[in-house]
């Protein structure tokens, strides 16, 4: 049963009625569950949950959600997470709660009309718009949009999304908003979002910190749809009765704009940092580095986001199939949890000549950023093993992250990862991904690192004082070192896997 729902006044400070040991609520609307964190002062997670929901793939290249699922898994996961801080930090914790910070999955789009949804969400690892998009943007419009937006275009952004699957619907629609944005406006009544989110639409102007009006009309989007956009991390509004209702809650707990999963996980696990990088293992792989300035790449083979500070920028790249295609793999073997991991240490390093490119998710966003690249298993014999077949797999991601980071070292210097999720987690895989790399690697021990860094953010309007090492110091486990002589192989390896993969683009 919820707890009972209790109001604050929102119209004035609340430090005096705050307790010290107040806590900040993260929120992280992902590809597939709802993970919520409750954040103590010393940023040690007294309470985590999550919830899962399901993606609609019966067509060809397909990936909806019902937004109604994601509401039911937030409400289902703020339940779990009471029972567990009840559990560690007794009764009285919903008093505690200073501040909500949001995040999600991005860029996803949701039509509204005056009585909500009018279809399921698109999410981003919806294909179906890529061939369409490609036809309206050559290689010079797609260069000149990048100068604008940072944003490699293709179909995977809410401007060419929105056309290509409701375009003759417009008249239909009062506004369209991201995931995260879209819960927001159901926690707080308020329609907008702010700068890392905005991005997701792919005509945000990164020096202008706006819409751009032109590529809107480009995309014939609509400007009344568009929502307003705020300062990254600023006040959005306090919970209305029916946010409230669905957090359980108390009416009037102030709420933060939030960011990007991308730039929140970022945050929690690196900090902003130039020479580190932070990797999120999740559906897709998250590869990030905080930048001073907006540093676009002359080959566009990274996006740049806003960061989770107006003065900072992100520079990503995501390779779209790791988690989805783990689980995938563990599927197909009928595998339980972490086999994978346990039968590629019964292989070698390079799996006995076996390389495995795993563009599994029809397309890639890493280095490569091609829509049309397919995965595939090169050199199978009848001598392989699934053993080998799970060691090439990992391989074959961790080669591509090594990728994406050569790229961005380009340009800034990296001396070491920090790497989040269930792909690594097994020291055996995490020392191959150090290997790999030949650098040291740090593993955030959160499930959700993204909420971590929504929870984290939500201070700024909290109105309570945190201290100021805690907002800037991840908690990270002990760092796994390469081993010099495996690195060597790799390295050698890593030559032979950029000339194999090549066969697939």
């Amino acid at each position: 049963m919820k707890p009972p729902i209790k109001s604050r006044d929102s119209s004035g400070p609340m430090s005096d009625s705050i307790p010290a040991s107040a806590l900040t609520l993260g929120i992280d609307l992902g590809t597939s569950a709802v993970k919520v964190v409750a954040l103590s002062s010393d940023s040690h997670p007294v309470g985590e949950a999550s919830a899962a929901f399901s993606t609609r793939s019966t067509l060809a290249l397909q990936a909806e959600q019902d937004p109604a699922d994601w509401l039911r898994a937030v409400s289902a996961a703020m339940h779990t997470l009471g029972e567990s801080v009840v559990r560690g930090s007794g009764p009285g914790w919903i008093e505690r709660i200073a501040a909500v910070g949001l995040t999600g999955q991005l860029p996803t789009l949701v039509c509204l009309s005056e009585r909500g949804p009018i279809a399921p969400a698109i999410t981003w690892k919806d294909g179906r718009a890529d061939e369409w998009a490609s036809r309206h943007v050559d290689a010079a419009l797609r260069a000149s949009m990048y100068a604008i937006t940072g944003m490699p275009i293709d179909g995977r952004y809410l401007a060419p999304m929105l056309q290509f699957h409701f375009g003759e619907r417009l008249a239909e629609l009062r506004s369209i908003l991201s995931a995260k944005d879209y819960l927001l406006s159901v926690l707080t009544g308020v329609a907008t979002t702010e700068p890392s989110t905005a991005a997701g639409y792919g005509i945000y102007d990164l020096r202008e910190r706006r819409f751009n009006e032109g590529l809107s009309d480009f995309w014939r989007l609509p400007r009344a749809l568009l929502p307003c956009i705020r300062p990254a991390n600023s006040l959005a509004g306090p919970l209305t009765a029916a946010g409230a209702a669905l957090l359980g809650l108390p009416a009037g707990v102030p709420v933060s704009t939030g960011a990007a999963d991308s730039v929140c996980a970022a945050y929690a696990m690196a900090g902003l940092d130039e020479r580190v990088v932070s990797i999120s293992f999740g559906s897709s792989a998250v590869v990030i580095g905080a930048s001073a300035a907006a540093r676009l790449d002359p080959a566009a083979r990274y996006l740049v986001t806003p960061h989770v500070s107006d003065a900072w920028y992100g520079r990503e790249m995501d390779l779209l199939a790791t988690g989805t295609g783990y689980r995938w793999l563990t599927e197909l073997f009928s595998w339980t949890d972490g086999r994978i991991d346990a039968e590629a240490a019964d292989s070698v390093p390079g799996a006995r000549g076996l390389t495995f490119a795993p563009y599994l998710a029809g397309g890639e966003q890493g280095a490569l950023w091609n829509p049309r690249l397919r995965g595939a298993l090169i050199g199978l014999t009848l001598r392989h093993s699934r053993a080998d077949i799970a060691r090439a797999y990992l391989e074959g991601v961790f080669y591509e992250v090594k990728r994406c980071i050569e790229v961005l070292a380009e340009t800034a210097p990296v001396d070491t990862v920090r790497v989040s999720g269930t792909l690594v987690g097994s020291d055996s895989t995490l020392q191959m991904l150090a290997d790999i790399l030949q650098m040291p690697v740090g593993v955030t021990p959160h499930r959700s690192p993204a909420a971590i860094g929504a929870a984290l953010l939500a201070r700024a309007i909290a109105q309570v004082p945190y201290p100021a090492a805690a907002a800037s110091a991840p908690t990270v486990a002990p760092v796994t070192n390469p081993q010099p002589t495996t690195s060597q192989v790799y390295a050698i390896l890593y030559r032979q896997y950029l000339a194999r993969a090549a066969a697939c683009e």
